[in-house]
């Protein structure tokens, strides 16, 4: 054993359970923010048949990073199916810093990888997976609401 290490591993066998119990809990609440946010939006246009999905966790190696998210299915005026995926985001290899963001999750195809024109917002994007990510950064848990109706709104005008 590394001696180095050794102090760390050996603290890690006594506290796991404690750390992993505290980000499970620490998920959970963020969850229930996001999806509060989420359904306490009044004005889903052009979007209709607005249902919301389960919350999904990265619980993998964090290769990706790490993501409370939440599904949001509905239908553009056209019939398309639409599904937005959205959340919190830590590590994000595109934005070292936490984040807010939404995004069309494969549905509707024509808009998946839109290209974002930053009029006059702070809503910053990248994209990733043939798909156009819209973020802002987030600083406290206070900002989810505002930050996430920001970025809905900007996301649900690409259906227009």
């Amino acid at each position: 054993m590394n001696s180095e290490n050794g102090q760390f591993l050996e603290d890690g066998i006594k506290r796991y359970e404690e750390a992993r119990d505290t980000i499970n809990a620490f998920e959970k609440e963020m969850a229930k923010i996001l999806d509060q946010a989420a359904k306490n939006r009044k004005d889903w246009r052009p979007l209709n048949e607005v249902k919301f999905g389960r919350q999904s966790f990265d619980r993998g190696s964090g290769q990706h990073g790490y993501w409370v998210g939440l599904t949001i299915k509905g239908k553009s005026r056209r019939g398309e199916k639409a599904v937005i995926d959205c959340g919190i985001w830590w590590k994000c290899a595109k934005v070292q810093s936490p984040i807010i963001y939404a995004n069309y999750y494969f549905e509707p195809k024509r808009v998946m990888g839109f290209a974002w024109k930053n009029r006059g917002s702070n809503i910053r994007s990248f994209s990733a997976w043939q798909r156009t990510f819209l973020y802002l950064p987030l600083r406290k848990v206070a900002d989810i609401k505002e930050s996430l109706n920001s970025l809905l709104s900007a996301l649900l005008k690409q259906l227009a």
